[in-house]
């Protein structure tokens, strides 16, 4: 990595915590550099407002999603185990990073037009494809009739409830976090396969 890709990214992973802890609005430039230990025009010479941070950590994000579905696709998985791995690919970057899941639940509703896109964007993603094998889940029988997207969207709806709870520093979150990604996809794939007995992984 460049001497400026190395200061973009210093700069972006510190606005992340501090949009997480703080909230976005509550987040000034001067605020970023201070704790980034570098000067306001260094912050100004690579992005022009802190709305530029925010659209580079929202897009490296669903670049990350992006990439693990492609590869996802490309694996020809049965639709129970590719369920099993978008479940625990979402607690992964919840551990991993556990800063843009704080400001991604901390701005869920936030009135910012362009956040508000961009979370949308980010949920998008995956909601489309959880709905893309849905629908192939049911030309094959394997899943009850249902609307495939509103479906996906009750499934992140699930996921979300649990990963918020996971976030937390006490011992239930600690048991979420542990073992949330295994009981959410056996029970998101009973739900789906109309409660059959689960087939073996």
């Amino acid at each position: 990595m460049t001497r400026q890709g190395r200061l973009e990214e210093k700069i972006t992973g510190t606005a992340e915590r501090l949009f997480a802890q703080k909230g976005f609005a509550a987040t000034g430039m001067r605020a970023i550099a201070q704790t980034a230990k570098v000067s306001i025009g260094a912050i100004y010479h690579h992005f022009k407002s802190k709305d530029e941070i925010l659209e580079r950590i929202m897009h490296e994000e669903l670049e990350r999603r992006q990439r693990f579905l492609e590869r996802l696709r490309g694996q020809g998985l049965p639709l129970q185990k590719q369920i099993k791995q978008i479940v625990q690919m979402h607690f992964d970057l919840l551990q991993e990073k556990s800063d843009a899941a704080r400001l991604f639940f901390r701005e869920r509703f936030d009135p910012s037009p362009v956040l508000r896109a961009k979370i949308q964007d980010l949920y998008g993603e995956v909601a489309g494809y959880v709905a893309e094998i849905i629908r192939e889940g049911i030309a094959t029988g394997e899943v009850r009739p249902c609307q495939p997207l509103l479906t996906a969207y009750t499934i992140l709806g699930m996921v979300e409830a649990v990963s918020l709870r996971a976030l937390g520093k006490d011992e239930t979150a600690a048991l979420f976090m542990k073992e949330g990604p295994q009981e959410l996809a056996r029970s998101i794939w009973l739900w789906l396969h109309l409660g059959q007995e689960e087939k073996p992984a």
